[in-house]
């Protein structure tokens, strides 16, 4: 480049020199001058054509390098692996704790109820306080006054007891010893037809100790009562208001 000029410069300094000689002389000059020119120009052509194509070359990307989807693939993919696993171990945790955990509360419902068992046991051999009679584990007696059923109720009550619940035919066997028509614990005046003991034991309507094999029904007959002189005891309902004794009960283990 620098050759070209100087070159340039002196051509220049020799078409000065020489400007008497002629006009033939200075268009002869003035042609080498337009044709160094060109040569200049197509020579700072070439230099910004082979900038311009190794920009283009320098963009391309490196052939070696892998794309970088596959590795976005595959880094999600061990992620998901990894996370399937570790859910998979927590579950097998979790069920195990669960096995372990529910045997422990069998063990322990085991020993509460060996427990109950051993402490009813020992309520059970109490002796009944006087005036009572025991069966099994509980304590019987009449209220010793006449009254409705509410009044008895109320008797037997501050007795320290309740009316009698009837809970198993040998129960019912033992009650038959008594004579009389005593009040027992079951009433259907809270919902009619639906008979329950005092302590909130539904009493069926198909129970076999009904006299006459079912309630006799009606508004007015609201409590039940033993009924005196049958074979296999059996009960009746009858209007809340008539008078009797109360069969009173309480239990040794309670």
């Amino acid at each position: 480049m620098a050759e070209v000029i100087h070159s340039t410069h002196n051509m220049m300094t020799k078409a000065r020199n020489t400007q008497g000689d002629g006009e033939e002389g200075i268009e002869d000059d003035y042609d080498s001058i337009e044709s160094l020119r060109d040569q200049h120009q197509d020579y700072v052509g070439t230099e910004e054509s082979s900038n311009t194509l190794g920009t283009v070359r320098s963009r391309q990307p490196d052939p070696v390098s892998p794309p970088r989807c596959q590795i976005r693939a595959v880094v999600v993919l061990l992620v998901l692996l990894s996370l399937t696993l570790l859910a998979g171990l927590l579950r097998f945790a979790v069920q195990h704790k669960t096995i372990s955990m529910g045997r422990d509360v069998e063990q322990l419902l085991q020993r509460l109820k060996n427990v109950t068992e051993q402490r009813d046991s020992l309520l059970c051999k109490q002796d009944c306080p006087g005036g009572w009679t025991k069966f099994g584990c509980k304590c019987y007696r009449l209220s010793g006054q006449w009254g409705s059923w509410n009044k008895s109720r109320e008797l037997c009550v501050s007795l320290g007891a309740d009316l009698v619940v009837v809970d198993s035919k040998e129960e019912m066997d033992f009650i038959s010893r008594y004579d009389g028509e005593p009040w027992l614990g079951a009433t259907d005046e809270a919902s009619e037809g639906m008979w329950r003991w005092v302590d909130g034991t539904v009493l069926s309507a198909d129970n076999p100790s009904w006299s006459g094999g079912k309630p006799d029904g009606g508004r007015e007959k609201n409590s039940l009562r033993k009924v005196w002189g049958q074979l296999n005891t059996k009960w009746t309902d009858e209007s809340c208001e008539d008078n009797s004794q109360g069969f009173c009960e309480y239990n040794l283990m309670t």
